[in-house]
């Protein structure tokens, strides 16, 4: 079974879990080869062999969001209208951009609620330079909010507040992000420019509390009907907790509650308090098969090309094999066949002296059988027919073949008198299955008379 690894990559932290292990290491260069570095180092920690299944993460506030409404159901013609949609309202080139989005779902009248989320290439290769020297390509870049939302369903123990539409407030080292989630998919997130890193400073604090009722604005205004009564903190520390409750206790009647669960707990006292976890843990918990996933056409070619590689390697070894078997089963076969066929000799050679003496007896029994058994016997179906035989029937020659079958011939005046000696017969014991070949009329001395042959099988 594979190894699960979730890799976040931001501008200054590290953040991996293996399974549900966590470890966070500080970025000092964004080269390739040092972040490759810095990989290896954890997962040689970590003890991940070369079976492992990499899942790279995305921070949100390297990712654009953008909830669209489109007319229309079919995926094809979605597609089609998003890279429109590209064209006339991001400030940069198609070219420029990855894009990936989520269906939220049809509303039931004429639009399909599209959540949209376009990054730039860039940093897409230095992801991908990143994990060439370690053999390794991501299975999938996922975007770090979605990961937010399956840790918040991992640790809340009373599921039933999460079917209501709630919020997630995720405070990381040098940003925020305010999610909106409804029906328990992500309905729309905003970046806060303050992480933990400016909430130190009395001037920022009173920044991040403008800017979070900014965007809870924002987020009412683009779900109107979304009745938010609850708000989940996770991330950093607990300790932002009375700066979070006293922002929405102001204008709001919403509820703030930190989250956290064993393994992050366990975590956190060897961890930098600066830096928010929730997103790795989150997806080392649960990756929905409809998450957003970023598809690079060089990671996709990369992988079908290690497949095809793969699946020729053992191609090959696996016809060697199979030729190694066949041929092995072959000479078996053949020795087998070769010694069997001089036993064989050998058994005939010493009992064809004692065969001729039970052949001729046994061509005697043949020859005796046939009139020792008296329904097998001529005799016996001449007797029987001769009984059965009306007089306006005339039979003038049969043919008897022992266990085989028995036919003969005649004539009679009517062919009623024919069908109902063939019925006569078939009725008996001895000539069941009796059946009419053919009938025939000629005439005989002026007089007409009707030819038949029977069948008995």
């Amino acid at each position: 079974m594979k190894t699960k690894v979730i890799i976040e990559l931001s501008e200054r932290w590290l953040k991996v879990a293996v399974g549900r292990r966590l470890a966070v290491e500080a970025v000092t260069s964004s080269d390739p080869a040092s972040l490759a570095g810095s990989i290896s180092a954890i997962l040689k920690q970590n003890r991940c062999g070369k079976d492992v299944e990499v899942l790279v993460v995305l921070s949100r506030n390297k990712i654009t969001v953008r909830r669209v409404d489109l007319p229309s159901q079919d995926p094809k013609e979605i597609e089609q209208m998003l890279g429109l949609y590209l064209i006339r309202q991001i400030p940069y080139r198609k070219e420029e951009v990855f894009w990936a989005y989520q269906n939220l779902g049809f509303d039931g009248i004429s639009n399909s609620h599209i959540l949209l989320a376009i990054a730039l290439k860039n940093m897409f290769k230095d992801i991908v330079n990143s994990f060439l020297p370690l053999n390794l390509l991501p299975e999938s870049i996922l975007m770090s909010s979605q990961g937010l939302i399956h840790y918040i369903n991992d640790a809340v123990k009373e599921k039933s507040i999460l079917q209501a539409p709630y919020l997630v407030l995720d405070i990381d080292a040098n940003y925020s992000e305010l999610i909106l989630v409804s029906k328990q998919k992500l309905n729309s997130s905003v970046v806060i420019a303050q992480g933990v890193e400016q909430l130190k400073n009395d001037q920022e604090k009173e920044r991040f509390i403008v800017e979070l009722k900014q965007a809870l604005v924002a987020l009412n205004s683009e779900a109107p009907d979304a009745r938010v009564e609850r708000l989940f903190l996770s991330g950093a520390s607990e300790e932002h907790l009375v700066l979070v409750e006293g922002a929405l206790a102001r204008d709001t009647s919403i509820k703030a509650q930190y989250v956290s669960n064993k393994d992050y707990d366990n975590f956190g006292s060897g961890r930098p308090k600066d830096v928010s976890m929730s997103a790795v843990l989150g997806f080392a918990s649960q990756v929905a098969k409809d998450d957003i996933k970023f598809i690079l056409p060089e990671l996709q070619i990369k992988k079908e090309m290690q497949a095809k590689a793969r699946q020729l390697m053992i191609l090959g070894v696996s016809l060697v094999y199979i030729l190694i078997m066949l041929v092995a089963i072959a000479l078996v076969r053949l020795a087998q066949k070769q010694s069997y066929a001089t036993d064989l000799k050998a058994k005939v050679k010493s009992l064809s002296k004692n065969t001729q003496e039970l052949e001729d007896i046994v061509n005697k029994l043949k020859v005796a059988k046939q009139y020792v058994d008296p329904k097998a016997s001529a005799l016996t179906a001449l007797y029987e027919l001769t009984r059965l035989c009306p007089e306006g029937i005339t039979i003038t020659n049969f043919n008897w073949e022992w266990q085989k079958s028995f036919s003969f011939r005649g004539y009679a005046q009517q062919i009623p008198d024919i069908l109902a000696f063939t019925n006569t017969l078939g009725n008996s014991e001895y000539f069941k299955g009796a059946q009419n070949r053919y009938t025939r009329r000629r005439n005989v001395k002026d007089k007409e008379i009707v030819d038949f042959e029977i069948v008995v099988k």
